[in-house]
């Protein structure tokens, strides 16, 4: 254990616990810096025990997944809600250990939301809080031992699940033509190469090649959250964007989409890839359109239902889609075909016959 004091600063602790240095200044006085010195002495012995039996303060765990999330780029819409759900948890159990949260009272918590709220807002919070304990329990990390949420079942709702509305090319040549002329490249972007807006977000000018005509985006949505890059051939339309933007691009700016907005982390202004204002840009855009608001992923959607119904294979579909199932894109298209009126059909054709 050691105090000492730097003249003109003050005092400062400074201890070793299995090898790990901890630290802090500037103390006014020798007294304080011995009451700060005994409490974190406490936090670092409580946080070994924790950790000897894979255990951790809730608030602790959910800001490291908060982090993690950051870090690995998911949507800024995903990393909002889950830090929503994070503060209401929050806020009922205050920070215990994760260990004290059993199954029954993870039930009653979303129980007592569903009925403050809705049965959706609860199935929400059930699918973000159950993958964030999924998260702390995972091999690699395994900060907790146990996740209360895990097999519990949603609540049944009353409200039917509407049907996600696909534009067509004519939608979004409309869409596009009432966007601002600063706004339109980055729709075209989205549209021409069916990525995921986070996607496009992340491209950097060094991932656009125009000798060989395509570019490389970056995903992390696979199972192992990996960063993976896939190449996109360039379509004449894409080509002729991206040209124009790269001869007016700002040289010392890595990204091909980039914004300037107030970071409240480092209270100053930051340069970093565009994704502040681009749902109220599109939503704008779609009502001088006149055709309702369609969201980013619904121009994948409409670029995968071009390709299927022209006799795409689906191989390559699940390529540019950048899905590392081909289940995945099975899926996404089978809600693009007109799967149940084509039975329809059938069952008429048949059932009509005359023997």
């Amino acid at each position: 254990m050691t105090i000492y004091s730097k003249a003109g600063k003050g005092f400062r602790y400074d201890f070793m616990v299995k090898g790990k240095r901890y630290t802090k200044a500037w103390f006014g006085t020798k007294r304080e810096a011995q009451a700060a010195q005994a409490q974190r002495k406490k936090e670092v012995a409580k946080a070994d025990g924790m950790a000897e039996r894979n255990d951790m303060d809730l608030l602790d765990m959910l800001n490291r997944r908060l982090d993690a999330l950051l870090e690995r780029c998911f949507s800024t819409q995903y990393y909002k809600n889950t830090r929503y759900a994070a503060q209401r948890l929050l806020r009922h159990f205050g920070d215990v250990p994760c260990s004290t949260i059993t199954s029954r009272m993870a039930d009653d918590y979303l129980l007592s939301r569903s009925r403050s709220s809705t049965p959706v807002a609860a199935n929400a919070d059930l699918l973000l809080l159950r993958a964030t304990f999924a998260w702390a329990m995972k091999r690699g990390q395994r900060f907790i031992a146990d996740n209360p949420f895990a097999g519990l079942e949603s609540f049944p709702s009353h409200l039917a699940e509407k049907k996600k509305r696909t534009p067509d090319s004519q939608a979004l040549d409309r869409i596009i033509a009432a966007a601002k002329p600063e706004d339109q490249p980055y729709l075209w972007v989205i549209r021409e190469t069916l990525a995921r807006s986070v996607e496009v977000h992340r491209l950097k000018w060094k991932r656009v090649n125009f000798e060989e005509r395509y570019v490389e985006l970056k995903t992390f949505k696979n199972k192992d959250r990996k960063p993976v890059l896939r190449q996109v051939p360039m379509t004449d339309k894409l080509y002729e964007v991206l040209s124009e933007l790269y001869a007016r691009r700002d040289p010392e700016k890595e990204w091909v989409f980039w914004c300037r907005s107030y970071s409240h982390k480092q209270k100053r202004m930051v340069v970093g890839p565009y994704t502040k204002g681009r749902y109220s840009m599109l939503k704008t855009a779609c009502e001088k359109a006149g055709v309702g608001y369609y969201s980013f992923h619904r121009f994948r959607a409409s670029g995968a239902s071009v390709m299927d119904n022209n006799g795409a294979l689906i191989s390559g579909i699940q390529h540019l889609l950048g899905h590392a199932d081909r289940r995945s894109t099975e899926i996404y298209l089978e809600k693009l075909r007109n799967v149940e009126r084509d039975a329809m059909a059938i069952y008429e054709a048949q059932s009509r016959q005359v023997a």
